[in-house]
């Protein structure tokens, strides 16, 4: 069994969808706890939520959990900053990735070697990221891991895209 550290990146301006998306509903629960519970019912026995003061509500709601908080300028300054401090591997979770399940998330690990890696859909325009990586301190060279289910790659990014999850979810 691998020893990974769960983080769901939860410190994002939401910009895009003009308020706080991962307080939003989807099915009865915030759109944070379906990705913590993805995560939670994966083979990752620790797992952290990521905050940064972008957020302010979703920092609030999130110390429910153990969180930790970044300082917010960047997706990529934020994962290198969680390495600094933690300094171990890191399964990393966007808190957007509603669709990224517990199968999925196992299937991801078991392909991990020690390297830094990246999960991808291919879509016909092209392949598209999924919101989950596993970072390496250290390590900078990504391996693409590439998966089929085109469902992975509806992030909730705007209110769209909720109105499509919620869809999909009713349609289950």
């Amino acid at each position: 069994m691998v020893d990974l550290l769960g983080v769901v990146m939860a410190g994002g301006k939401s910009s895009r969808y003009g308020k706080e998306k991962l307080l939003e509903v989807l099915n009865g629960k915030r759109v944070i706890d379906i990705v913590v519970g993805n995560l939670s019912l994966s083979s990752v026995k620790k797992i952290l939520i990521a905050v940064s003061p972008n957020a302010p509500k979703t920092l609030h709601y999130c110390k429910r959990y153990d969180y930790i908080l970044t300082p917010g300028t960047g997706y990529p300054e934020d994962i290198k900053f969680l390495l600094d401090k933690l300094s171990k591997p890191l399964l990393i979770v966007n808190g957007d990735s509603v669709f990224v399940d517990p199968v999925t998330i196992n299937s991801f690990i078991s392909r991990y070697h020690g390297r830094s890696m990246t999960a991808v859909v291919n879509l016909p325009n092209g392949k598209v990221y999924i919101g989950l990586n596993i970072a390496v301190p250290g390590d900078e060279v990504d391996e693409v891991v590439e998966f089929g289910n085109q469902l992975l790659s509806l992030n909730i990014n705007t209110p769209e895209d909720l109105g499509r999850a919620e869809t999909i979810v009713s349609k289950r």
